[in-house]
């Protein structure tokens, strides 16, 4: 192409850019239409500077054309590409993201110039290229979408050219899809970029004294560039917020507004982790801000695209440190982020050891309480509905497009969500998931809502090996949905941090002393150090500590050796070992130089009370509330430990992990330890006020029980009774409780008055005698009222009933009495006018109140047609809220509006064709249970003909077709279709909205067919256009999931993937042993292999292998993008995921459950113990399951390290290898005393076994395999000494704590030798408990028995063992830190003969594991 055909605006300053231009000139037609131009800029409407490499224009289209002549191997996505030059990766933002915004730029600029206008020309739209002119096919390896747009020389002038000539051409593999631009509108558009103004690139910008250079990044409303000084040389970050052009005064003033606001939310925050602002300038171009720049800067997604793998722990961790350290400096500016991602931190010195980092991107912050951030929104202007969009989007392409978005927390994302730490959590949660996989947490919002709603958080352990505890709980704990069970700061964040700090590091490379011998100022393991020695008791070294990072002092509890630990949890009980549902775990229990140590510290939230605050919970959960605080109180008074300090404001709401519903949890235990004297201990006036009275004057368990009752009483009514005029003292006056019963539910007030009547009794003894009896007549409240049913049938109320017969009258229960009484419905004419939608969809109310609610109104309306109001009340009314709405309110536009008596047989039809009402189908499987039932299976389910249905469905598309909601929802679609592929199953578009819109049901079953119900609408509604945007088309086989697809192509191609997913299953399920799945390159291999029509866009990886596995009947995905068997082998599923099972100490049964289906989800579920201890050592994992484990009962691992395994390989842990001389004395020992215990199996008898008190778990591990198969039961002797006590205790009327306290003073104590006797007496008990077995045993954790000097237990244990009435066996282990004669706490173990005992060997436990292996 010659000039003036090829106008050069300017000439390029770059020799291989020069070079790329000029082999494109060369190949370029010379005739008419085609004409280009090259090294321009433009301004936008927006005031945005432009560059441009080429502007083509051919027959086939205009084309924006970006020059990358970089050389290297090119890989990425549609998000980030990244190119590996002389061995180092390069990470860059996808060049078409930037091309594209230009091109839609221009083709803006274009259409309002003068030719296009007089000429009544269409501009046609302007598509960007990448053209990789140093790149051959080798090593193009951009996936998915991320080849969309990008284009190599290829191989011009051939019939199969896939090069960029032929892009331009229309020819080869790229045939024009349209019709061909004529010479006229040619002539046109060359007019018309002239007159746009472009021109050459300006090279002297400036802004003050600063001279521009390359752009840097922009955002929605500004530009990056760097400044350079002219006269200092000092560098600058500039960030110019562009004036429109033709810009009113207002919008100018309005961008100044937002400019000055970024800048004074950053002025005099100085902190070497917040990017610094140094100056705010005016300019021509836009006002501009100036900030620090590091030309060595390197994005933090970059940076972990391209040295991600080579980061080890200690780098990570000091990512997120930094990070949180920040931001929680940042919170106590009052500044919150909201918008925090990889994309706005920089990490400044890419090749130190130490890291550097520096948030960026202050402009969507907010600073100081919910009025500062309203007055800052409402400082913006016109530019406050930027900022809405941008924390609460509802530009749907925007929020598919932005890989930053995934990093934000669910609530962000509407309108209106109030601004607080928990947001910047939430994002460093998402954060530190990448940071430790390498990868987004999700590929888009959709898929992050469907993961935080499976795992209640993200849970790393679904695709990272290796996961520890800490690190699960720290990622898990920061992005839960549920606000309020969320880390609630950054000081929360750094906490569990700590935890995640010492599970990957290794302390012992420090130099520690051992507890025993510390003082102060040393270090010992775990990263305390010593402030100074509080003691040394019977069991335990005190110290006062403080913990590495951070300065708060704490107490630390460490045994003297391991034959205490059993010993010191004990103890801790009373502090710390309170496992219950409703009972938050304050207290840490952790091991220190190998022996079990207790350190004590307190949490808290206050959710309870914001909750009674702002919204009183409904009856229903009141009921529920009630019950678990006072099983609570239950649990507490049953273990003899008491909080002191029951309230609402320490008493959180926290969902379940298996089903989402609330619960009460209690925390702050920090009085519980105050002495029984201090009578002014706790908050009034849930504090018993007639404590002063008691005779001594002393805090007793009945105040517990007080406390309780008040919290109670104001979940119920809101408030708070009262005694005598509500101001003095009720200790000095003398009237009872006054109840205002008038706040009582009609139906709970006899019962209610009498309950708190007796609770809050100013008499102690005349209150309930224990919480369980309180517990008792709460349930009797509700129950009775549950009877308060009405005698007579429902057709005979039906016919008495007069339009203002009460709501109580009806035969409601009391909840469902509760619910309409706080809707304002108190009669048959207020229920009988409410549009039966809203009841279909009422809030905060289970499924039975629902119904029952619904199904009265519509049998009352049956019956009694006459009692039905002709038109609606204002409770039919929409409340039209502003924003996203939600399924729920969508739902309400798909039928019409009408009275609940009004309710018609083609109503139930339609609600169930759209899949609103179960109708049988037929599936084949639950999986492929189709949402949409045939429109002859609703009429039959309906008992309506077919042409009646199919007359209410064509009656519905014409409503939803005029319905602006709809239409929303349909655009939406469209939008999301084109982003996924153009095809999606059902069941996938209809999580898409559900995660877009939310609802307010809690039933995952429920919330998708709401979802699949405005889906099925939407679409018929879609179908109904001319040229619909997507059609629904059948899924593979009969009651298959059916397909959303933008054509027939589209869906066919989907099909031919699930095809071939179900080809990789049934070869998997031939040629596998069941040790591992096909890997997700050899699925991309066979998927890749599927022939691709031409319409169809390239998918990424991730897209094609959830679509296959989506449109197949034989396959699921893995959370690893690892296709497996649909209903895979549970046993099989615990193998594969055996990574996922390393790390943690101790798991329990749910997290075991959690982290094999988190991977697996469509796999058989796993069964309950005992059934699920024997899959897991089939599948050949070492977990053992314990009652009584150090941390409480769970599977314990003794061995840190496994073999190979199916996952990703970790720099988590590092693996030792250890080489035996199979003839060594140590092996050799280990292999004889192996074969002593099988001898002693088969010929049973006594036999005490002394093991080092580093290697105790380890041996008793291994002697649990050893027996495995015998008739043996491992039994924790202090778990049967402690459960003996407690019922001799009980028996005999003494209170448990005082048997603690005795315990704590130890020997020498004045309760000391009323505890040996108690234990005399507890002796039958426990023998009892250990001959009634009828087993062999093996005697664990003997240390109690030693302290309670109850040794003589073990000579009736050795009198009984290998006799033919007696036990078989009998094994005792027993921690000892040297040779000799078995002894516990120095009193010696009866043993009759050398045979009756023996030493383990240190080599023996890991010998043992090898040799079960």
């Amino acid at each position: 192409m010659k000039d003036p055909r090829w106008t050069a605006i300017s000439e390029s300053n770059f020799a291989w850019e020069k070079a790329a231009l000029d082999w494109l000139r060369d190949r370029l037609p010379d005739r008419d239409p085609w004409h280009a131009w090259s090294n321009f800029e433009f301004i936008d409407d927006d005031g945005k500077v432009n560059e441009v490499d080429a502007l083509v224009l051919s027959p086939v289209g205009i084309f924006l054309v970006e020059v990358k002549s970089r050389p290297g191997v090119l890989t990425g996505d549609a998000h980030t590409w990244t190119w590996r030059t002389d061995g180092r990766d390069y990470a860059y933002d996808n060049p078409l993201i930037l091309a594209n915004r230009k091109a839609k730029r221009l083709a803006t600029l274009l259409r309002r110039q003068s030719s296009v206008i007089k000429a009544r020309s269409r501009v046609p739209f302007i598509e960007p290229l990448i053209f990789l002119s140093a790149i051959n096919a080798d090593t193009f390896r951009l996936s998915g979408n991320g080849r969309s747009g990008a284009f190599l020389k290829g191989r011009p002038d051939t019939s199969n050219d896939d090069g960029i000539i032929a892009r331009l051409e229309g020819t080869g593999n790229y045939p024009p899809s349209g019709p061909l631009l004529g010479h006229e509108l040619g002539r046109v558009l060359c007019r018309a970029v002239v007159e746009a103004g472009v021109r050459p690139s300006n090279k002297h910008r400036r802004i003050a004294d600063y001279h521009l250079g390359a752009l840097i990044q922009e955002g929605e409303n500004y530009q990056d560039w760097v400044g350079e000084h002219v006269s200092a040389g000092v560098r600058r970050r500039v960030r110019i917020y562009g004036y429109a052009l033709a810009a009113t005064v207002d919008a100018r003033q309005s961008l100044v507004r937002q400019a000055t606001r970024e800048f004074q939310i950053l002025e005099g925050v100085d902190h070497p982790g917040i990017l610094r602002v140094r100056d705010f300038k005016e300019s021509e171009l836009g006002p501009a801000l100036l900030f620090d720049y590091n030309p060595q800067g390197r994005r933090l997604d970059f940076l972990l695209r391209e040295q991600g793998n080579q980061l080890n722990a200690d780098q990570r961790l000091s990512i997120l440190r930094q990070l949180a350290e920040t931001l929680k400096y940042a919170h106590q500016k009052k500044l919150i982020h909201r918008a925090l991602s990889p994309q706005s931190i920089l990490v400044q010195n890419q090749d130190g050891a130490q890291l550097q980092l520096a948030i960026m991107n202050w402009q969507l912050a907010a600073r100081g309480g919910q009025a500062a951030e309203q007055a800052n929104l409402t400082a913006l202007g016109a530019s406050a509905g930027t900022l809405a969009r941008t924390v609460g989007t509802r530009h749907v392409e925007d929020y598919l497009e932005d890989p930053a978005k995934v990093f934000l927390a669910p609530e962000a994302l509407w309108d209106g969500a109030p601004s607080g730490p928990h947001l910047d959590v939430f994002s460093l949660g998402a954060i530190a998931w990448q940071v430790f996989t390498g990868e987004p947490p999700a590929s888009s919002a959709s898929e992050l809502q469907q993961k935080l709603r499976a795992g209640n958080g993200l849970r790393i352990s679904d695709v990272l090996d290796g996961t520890g505890r800490a690190l699960q709980d720290l990622i898990q704990f920061s992005t839960c949905p549920d606000v309020s069970a969320r880390l609630g700061s950054m000081t929360d964040f750094l906490e569990y941090l700590e935890l995640v700090e010492d599970e990957l590091t290794a302390p012992v490379e420090l130099a520690t002393v051992d507890p025993g011998s510390a003082k102060a100022g040393d270090l010992i393991d775990g990263g305390f150090t010593v402030v100074r020695r509080l003691g040394k008791g019977s069991s335990s070294d005190v110290l006062l500590v403080t913990r590495s990072g951070n300065g708060e002092e704490l107490v630390l509890k460490v045994a003297l050796d391991a034959s205490h630990n059993r010993r010191l949890v004990a103890e801790g009980e009373a502090l710390r070992k309170l496992r219950h549902a409703n009972i938050v775990e304050w207290r840490e229990t952790l091991t220190v130089a190998g022996r079990t140590a207790l350190l004590m510290s307190s949490a808290g939230k206050d959710t309870l009370a914001h909750l009674l605050r702002n919204n009183r919970p409904s009856l229903d959960l009141v009921r529920r509330f009630g019950e678990e605080l006072l099983q609570t109180v239950v649990f507490l008074e049953n273990e003899g430990v008491y909080h002191r300090d029951i309230k609402p404001d320490n008493i959180g709401l926290c969902p379940t992990s298996h089903s989402g519903r609330l619960q009460l949890v209690l925390f702050d235990f920090s009085l519980s330890k105050a002495s029984v004297d201090n009578i002014q201990a706790g908050t009034r006036p849930y504090l018993d006020p007639f404590l002063s009275l008691r005779k001594p004057p002393r805090w007793d368990i009945y105040a517990e029980r007080f406390a309780a009752a008040m919290t109670l009483y104001e979940m119920l009514t809101g408030t708070l009774p009262i005694w005598g005029d509500g101001v003095s003292d009720p200790a000095v006056i003398e009237p009872e409780v006054t109840l205002d019963v008038t706040l009582f539910d009609p139906n709970l007030r006899e019962a209610s008055a009498a309950f708190f009547g007796k609770a809050l009794r100013r008499d102690f003894r005349e209150r309930f005698d224990n919480a369980e009896d309180m517990l008792r007549d709460w349930r009797k409240i509700f129950d009775q009222a549950d009877t308060q049913t009405a005698a007579d049938p429902f057709e005979l109320i039906a016919r008495r009933a007069t339009r203002e017969t009460a709501i109580g009258e009806l035969g409601y229960g009391v909840e469902a009495q509760n619910v309409l009484d706080r809707m304002g419905i108190h009669s048959v004419r207020e229920l009988l006018a409410v549009d039966r939608v809203r009841f279909r969809y009422l809030k905060s109310v289970g499924d039975k109140v629902r119904k029952e609610i619904r199904g009265t109104a519509k049998r009352l309306a049956q019956i009694r047609p006459d009692l039905v109001a002709g038109a609606p009340t204002v409770l039919d009314t929409d409340a039209g809220k502003s924003g996203i709405r939600s399924l729920d309110e969508l739902a309400n536009h798909l039928f019409p509006k009408r009275a609940a008596a009004d309710e018609r047989p083609d109503d139930d039809a339609l609600a169930i064709y759209l899949g609103l009402e179960t109708a049988e189908t037929g599936a084949e499987n639950e999986r492929n249970a189709t949402l949409w039932p045939t429109l002859g299976d609703a009429a039959q389910a309906a008992g309506i003909a077919r042409p009646a249905l199919t007359h209410a469905i064509v009656a519905a598309r014409g409503r939803w077709i005029k319905s602006p909601a709809i239409s929303e929802v349909r655009e939406e679609l469209a939008i999301t279709l084109s982003a996924s592929g153009g095809v999606m199953a059902v069941t996938e578009a209809a999580n898409s909205l559900l995660a877009s819109h939310g609802s307010i049901e809690q039933d995952d079953t429920h919330r998708l067919r709401l979802a699949a119900a405005v889906l099925r609408a939407a679409s018929e509604t879609e179908a109904e256009l001319a040229q619909p945007r997507y059609q629904v088309f059948p899924g593979a086989a009969k009651g298959a999931v059916p397909l959303l697809a933008a054509s027939v192509d589209h869906a066919d191609y989907a099909l031919r993937l699930g095809a071939a997913a179900d080809r990789v299953i049934a070869a998997d399920e031939e040629t596998s042993a069941g040790e591992s799945l096909p890997t997700p390159q050899q699925v991309i291999e066979r998927l890749e292999a599927v022939d691709r029509p031409h319409t169809v866009a390239i998918l990424s990886t991730q897209r094609m292998v959830k679509l296959a596995a989506g449109c197949s009947q034989r396959a699921a995905v893995s959370s690893r993008l690892e296709l497996y068997p649909l209903g895979m082998a549970a046993q099989r599923a615990v193998r594969i995921a055996m990574g996922s099972l390393i790390g943690p100490r101790v798991l329990t049964e749910s997290q075991v459950r959690e982290r094999i289906m988190g991977r697996y989800p469509d796999a058989e579920p796993l069964p309950d113990r005992p059934s699920l201890d024997s899959l897991l050592g089939a599948a050949g994992s070492d977990l053992v399951w314990r009652t009584d484990g150090e941390d409480g009962p769970g599977y314990y691992s003794a061995h840190r390290g496994f073999g190979p395994s199916a996952g990703t390989t970790t720099f988590l842990h590092r693996a030792d290898t250890v080489a035996d001389d199979e003839q060594s004395e140590e092996v050799l020992a280990a292999r004889q005393f192996d074969d002593r215990l099988r001898h002693a199996i088969r010929s049973g008898g006594f036999l005490v076994l002394t093991a080092a008190p580093r290697l105790a778990r380890h041996a008793e591990a291994a002697l649990r395999r050893t027996i495995a198969g015998a008739d043996f039961l491992p039994i924790s002797l202090d778990r049967i000494v402690l459960e003996s006590l407690k019922e001799e205790a009980r028996q005999r009327k003494v209170g448990w704590s005082k048997v603690l306290e005795a315990d704590i003073g130890g020997p020498g104590s004045r309760d000391w030798s009323n505890l040996i006797r108690l234990a005399s007496f507890a002796r039958a008990r426990i023998r009892g408990k250990l001959t009634a077995q009828g087993k062999s045993l093996l005697l664990l954790d003997p240390g109690l028995l030693a302290r309670l000097d109850l040794l003589d237990l073990i000579s009736d244990l050795q009198s009984m063992a290998g006799r033919a009435d007696g036990i078989s066996s009998v094994w005792l282990l027993a921690p000892m830190a040297g040779p000799g004669l078995p002894t516990l706490d120095g009193v010696p173990i009866p043993v009759v003969t050398q045979a009756q005992w023996a030493r383990v060997p240190d080599r023996w436990p890991g010998h043992s594991s090898r040799a079960a292996a």
